[in-house]
């Protein structure tokens, strides 16, 4: 699968970390750092990392025009969009199925990558998600080491109200890296 990683100059050690991710599920990857959404003819899909440099740069353009024609959430060319911040993604692109990295700072999963692939055209086999995981959700949130999630596993609401956190458990003498909901309070946790 031929894979297009678009990304800001600012974001290029987190580029440099999902490519290499990318390339150990399988995928071809091209880096650019000029072009948002270039002509999509040579590629099966493209990664479009956003943050809030790829905002600055490219928020006005994209909520202009959109992303070029045949290049969509759908259809022989994909378009996926991976959130590193809370920078929200134009309206024109807010409705594309996508991933969020609930924190930026921690280390990407090869789930990661290969939930990317799986949402490519080559569809290939979807990664372990946790929570309710229907064909319309939207949005994907990887947690590292605690996993990737659809929604919450107790109220079932979007991964967007799920948010990361680190603690001590002074008790036990560990450092613990947890996900809680924003909803209903649930939360798991993993040693940091």
């Amino acid at each position: 699968m031929r894979t297009r990683l678009s990304y800001r100059p600012q974001d290029e050690h987190l580029a440099s970390s999902l490519s290499t991710l990318l390339r150990r599920v399988g995928a071809d990857v091209v880096c650019d750092t000029g072009n948002p959404c270039p002509d999509s003819s040579d590629d099966d899909t493209v990664v479009l990392l956003w943050s809030a440099a790829a905002g600055v740069a490219w928020g006005e353009t994209l909520a202009d025009i959109g992303p070029p024609s045949g290049l969509t959430g759908t259809g022989a060319a994909r378009l996926v969009p991976v959130r590193a911040d809370d920078t929200p993604l134009p309206p024109s692109l807010s409705d594309l199925r996508h991933i969020r990295l609930a924190n930026s700072k921690e280390p990407m999963t090869e789930g990661t990558a290969a939930m990317i692939v799986h949402m490519g055209p080559a569809a290939g086999p979807a990664p372990a998600v946790r929570g309710h995981y229907p064909e319309h959700t939207v949005v994907i949130s990887d947690f590292g080491r605690l996993g990737l999630f659809a929604s919450c596993p107790r109220c079932g609401v979007s991964s967007e109200r799920l948010h990361p956190y680190i603690t001590v458990d002074h008790l036990d003498d560990r450092a613990l890296r947890l996900v809680i909901c924003g909803a209903c309070g649930w939360q798991d946790a993993c040693d940091l």
